[in-house]
């Protein structure tokens, strides 16, 4: 793999850049897939390695590693990007199935039903719990932010994240 790189990175022939493509696909799809457990994004994932893997191939140095080390490093680097995007779009969960978009939500009668039993269950919650879950959530603050604006560490807020939403679970279970 690594002498058809080095012809790639050489001769730039689109014949050859298949060919890696081909011999390295399946490999790195699986490796992907393992690590996401979705179809879809690993699809995107590995489609967005490749396009990179275009601009980044002439830094890939044979002497100092394997070619499929320089890939899959790519590969993770998108997953990672893929991952803190996510996180950083996320407005306000306490399973997948709640998404609120104040101002363009129209929910099912289920999620209405949902909503209200979180809206109750919220002031049953601690005053630190509680503000916790409103500016990570509503106020959609990241974990860093609210711990700068609370001055508390990082893992604290997040053990009181976690705590929290623990405690709002239980709330709306015992109501169910």
């Amino acid at each position: 793999m690594e002498e058809l790189v080095n012809k790639y990175i050489k001769e730039r022939k689109k014949e050859d850049f298949a060919l890696i493509y081909r011999l390295s696909f399946d490999n790195l799809y699986r490796f992907i897939l393992s690590k996401t457990n979705s179809k879809e994004i690993t699809d995107e994932v590995v489609s967005d390695t490749y396009f990179l893997l275009i601009d980044l191939i002439d830094h890939y140095d044979s002497t100092k590693s394997k070619f499929s080390t320089f890939l899959f490093g790519i590969a993770l680097n998108k997953l990672r990007q893929k991952w803190s995007n996510q996180k950083a779009n996320k407005t306000f969960s306490l399973n997948e199935d709640i998404y609120i978009d104040q101002n363009n939500y129209k929910p099912s009668s289920r999620r209405k039903e949902l909503i209200k039993k979180i809206e109750d269950a919220l002031p049953q919650l601690s005053t630190k719990y509680r503000k916790i879950l409103e500016k990570r959530f509503f106020e959609s603050k990241t974990i860093k932010t609210v711990s700068e604006e609370l001055n508390l560490s990082i893992s604290n807020v997040t053990t009181i994240q976690n705590r929290a939403l623990n405690k709002l679970r239980a709330i709306i279970n015992e109501k169910i």
